[in-house]
């Protein structure tokens, strides 16, 4: 309407798969939570052609249905005389329009708010082409992004060792995404020792099940079942200074006592204190072992076996009364260069929302990831096909063009989350997919604000500028 309230929103896709194989990308994920409209409709065709079977990338599905949305509701702006940000938060969503449920946690508005301060979007002039250095024509774009709580189950054995040491034993994998981390933090953090003193063992089929490390979901689960496990052994172990007549806890309540540096102590600081090993060998063990699971208590063993041997299996991001997502909102300026028609990126700011980070380094260099790969989606990453035989004719590295450091601009992420109890036991939410959703578009709006062309296929290379 003319204050800028969008009133209906159509979405159309087609994605092509293979004809031996099925592949289909939910094109429309996104378009239909992101803004709220009171009319909306989705469509996608899948289409066979003689090539081969498409596969999954850094959040399927969302990622190129944001690039539709947010390049769409960019054009409207522009179209109303609207700035970009201003209309974004005039049809912001206050409940998932889709599933017609309250947000678990949606800090998209303070993303928004947070990145525009920090980037200082307050100074864009409006117009097309009427930001420059030099022969450099500059552009300055914004996206909103989103990724659903993708949730699972997942077990986890805690050990704490007659040395005062701990274990953490779980098939669970690390591929680089900081597992070994963050679950030694939380046994750590859950039975006051010094994570040095905590050792995690992953990855072998012999030790507790885990589900897939995919979708976002791994870290939110095994937190969880780490977290369980850990408070288990807590329990067990102030117990046993609890039940041992030599101990100078004897007959004391359990909430009295806390362990902190690897001792048990009362939490005021005052009176004695044990240390594990010496608890541990008063009272005769060599172990404490604790095993934590993060499936419903009645959870029958067929539900049990299913989980861990069937991928498919995932908790909907939308059971119960809430719908759980992560989000984030990035600026983007490009440097156009007027004569050669060169775009480069040239500083990112991004504000997103993961909820509660278990390890703030390990979140930035995934989200930072994230937004390396949406750069070269946007402007260099194509895979060719031979439309004589349907062959990939650049699958290789030396054709294939990725990201260097020399395309890497400046790039700040900011964190704008807070714990989202709905979405997992220690209230964190995705972290590794969310990065790349929403960038290819801020990229594609800030190209048209630099040169007034709006290209609406990627990668954004100098032909369709010219």
């Amino acid at each position: 309407d003319k204050d800028g309230r969008i009133q209906s929103i159509v979405h159309r896709g087609v994605n092509e798969t293979a004809v031996d194989g099925m592949w289909v990308e939910p094109l429309g994920s996104v378009t239909s939570i992101m803004y709220a409209t009171p009319n909306f409709s989705s469509k996608q065709n899948v289409v066979r052609v003689n090539t081969v079977v498409p596969g999954a990338k850094r959040a399927p599905g969302e990622n190129p249905s944001a690039f539709g949305i947010e390049c769409a509701i960019d054009e409207l702006a522009y179209e109303v005389g609207i700035d970009p940000l201003e209309i974004r938060l005039r049809n912001y969503a206050e409940q998932d329009p889709h599933a017609r449920k309250a947000w678990s946690t949606r800090q998209l508005r303070e993303a928004f708010a947070a990145g525009a301060e920090a980037f200082g979007w307050g100074k864009r002039s409006p117009m097309p082409r009427s930001m420059r250095d030099g022969h450099q024509l500059i552009g300055w774009g914004v996206a909103a992004g989103t990724y659903p709580v993708r949730r699972a189950h997942g077990e986890a054995v805690v050990n704490i060792l007659a040395d005062g040491s701990v274990e953490v034993e779980s098939s669970s994998i690390d591929m680089g995404q900081g597992t070994y981390t963050i679950l030694a933090q939380t046994a750590a953090e859950t039975l006051g020792v010094p994570v040095e003193h905590v050792s995690v063992k992953l990855g072998d089929s012999h030790f507790a099940r885990a589900g897939v490390a995919g979708g976002s979901r791994l870290a939110g689960v095994m937190t969880g079942a780490v977290y369980k496990a850990a408070s288990q052994a807590l329990d067990e172990l102030i117990g046993l200074a609890i039940a041992d007549p030599g101990s100078p806890f004897h007959a004391l309540q359990a909430n009295t006592l806390v362990v902190k540096d690897g001792r048990i102590a009362s939490p005021r600081g005052d009176g004695p204190e044990i240390p594990i090993a010496e608890l541990l060998s008063a009272v005769g063990r060599e172990r404490i072992e604790a095993k934590g699971d993060t499936m419903p208590a009645n959870a029958t063993a067929e539900e049990r076996y299913r989980n861990y041997t069937t991928i498919a299996v995932s908790i909907p991001h939308t059971e119960g009364d809430y719908s759980r997502h992560s989000w984030c909102a990035h600026f983007v300026e490009v440097r156009v260069d007027e004569d050669f028609g060169t775009v480069r990126v040239s500083r990112v700011v991004s504000a997103l929302d993961s909820g509660r980070l278990y390890n703030p380094k390990l979140a930035e260099s995934q989200w930072k990831g994230g937004i390396i790969m949406g750069i070269g989606q946007a402007l260099l990453e194509e895979g060719m096909v031979d439309r004589r035989h349907g062959r990939i004719v650049n699958g290789n590295l030396a054709d294939y063009m990725i990201p260097t450091n020399a395309d890497i601009p400046d790039i700040e992420t900011i964190s704008v989350g807070i714990p989202d109890p709905h979405s997992s036991v220690l209230g964190g939410k995705g972290v590794g997919e969310l990065g790349i959703v929403g960038v290819a578009p801020a990229i594609a709006n800030a190209v048209f604000h630099a040169t007034g062309k709006r290209i609406r296929d990627l990668p954004i290379t100098l032909e369709k500028l010219i």
